[in-house]
């Protein structure tokens, strides 16, 4: 009588140890797409989502449910059964949205590219974000805006991962990029950072940019203005930020803003876009030229000079070939 109460008792036990009805915790895993149901398997017992692998795979099978395993993110809980595992894996996980920030964009560009994707639900608040001082403290930062500080990049975030979060994780994946290039702490870089903008907007091929660079640091030794025109249409853009604009006339370079630098000495007062890493790095190793103009020859390209005159000649030619 006594070994059967025993035995029941035993039974019992183990019936609950496999149902696990206790909180052990949880722990988030990914399934890759296309695992097969020996990988997931495998990363169930590594991350000590279950016991046994062999057990799992069983019920798996009996079941019929080896194919209809779904990819994603999952919050699951340790030690469970494979009853409990198997049911959440059908479900489906969260699944990360992928987007690519490209080189060259502003603030309000980044937060509609964001807004279209569903990972933010207010345009709004991330711009007011990123030109709160309080927030950009929090961040590590002393500066007015993050503009020319969301590193361009392609991200992966869950659907409304929120405002605060993307930004940080932008901000910090330059920190970690600059970390590679230099040993220059990142709030020393801030003019590094404004140079980069204006070569991002001006270049379009990576062996020009560190020629573009040294014009502008040949034009700032000599306090002659910077003269971009990209910084032009930044600043018209501040105040109206649908237009499109394709072309600068001459009484465009006269617009009235502290980022005109064809009216200004010296660099605007913030960058005019988030710069590639390759603009950057093209900053902090500029070319060994003594050219302080350059013009597009219309395909990318740039005809760089040295004098007036020859910029001049330049600037004839190729706009007779437009």
């Amino acid at each position: 009588m006594k070994k059967g109460i025993l035995l029941l008792i035993t039974i019992c036990a183990a019936f609950l140890c496999w149902l696990q009805p206790f909180y052990l915790g949880k722990k988030e895993i990914n399934i890759p797409k296309n695992s097969t149901a020996k990988e997931v398997a495998e990363i169930l017992s590594k991350n000590h989502i279950i016991i046994n692998p062999y057990e799992f795979l069983f019920w798996v099978k009996i079941l019929g449910k080896e194919s209809q395993i779904r990819s994603g993110r999952y919050q699951l809980m340790l030690y469970k059964n494979p009853m409990y595992v198997i049911k959440q894996l059908l479900k489906g996980g969260k699944s990360d949205i992928a987007v690519t920030i490209n080189e060259g964009l502003v603030i309000n560009e980044v937060a509609e590219i964001l807004y279209k994707k569903n990972l933010i639900q207010d345009k709004t608040k991330f711009i007011s974000l990123c030109n709160d001082r309080n927030f950009i403290r929090k961040i590590g930062l002393n500066l007015s805006s993050l503009e020319g500080y969301l590193c361009p990049d392609t991200y992966c975030f869950e659907e409304n991962t929120g405002e605060a979060e993307i930004i940080k994780k932008m901000v910090e994946n330059l920190k970690t990029k600059l970390k590679n290039i230099t040993t220059v702490p990142i709030d020393s870089l801030c003019n590094t950072i404004i140079i980069a903008s204006l070569v991002e907007k001006e270049a379009k091929y990576d062996e020009e940019r560190p020629i573009i660079a040294r014009v502008f640091l040949n034009r700032l030794k000599l306090h002659r203005p910077l003269e971009s025109c990209a910084t032009v249409i930044y600043a018209y853009k501040l105040k109206n930020p649908d237009t499109l604009i394709t072309y600068l006339r001459e009484k465009d370079l006269k617009y009235d803003s502290p980022y005109n630098t064809y009216l200004h000495l010296g660099l605007p007062p913030g960058p005019i876009c988030s710069p590639g890493i390759n603009s950057i790095k093209a900053v902090l190793n500029p070319a060994d030229v003594d050219y302080l103009y350059f013009v597009s020859r219309g395909d990318g390209t740039h005809h760089f000079s040295k004098t007036y005159k020859e910029h001049l000649a330049a600037k004839e030619y190729y706009n007779a070939k437009k």
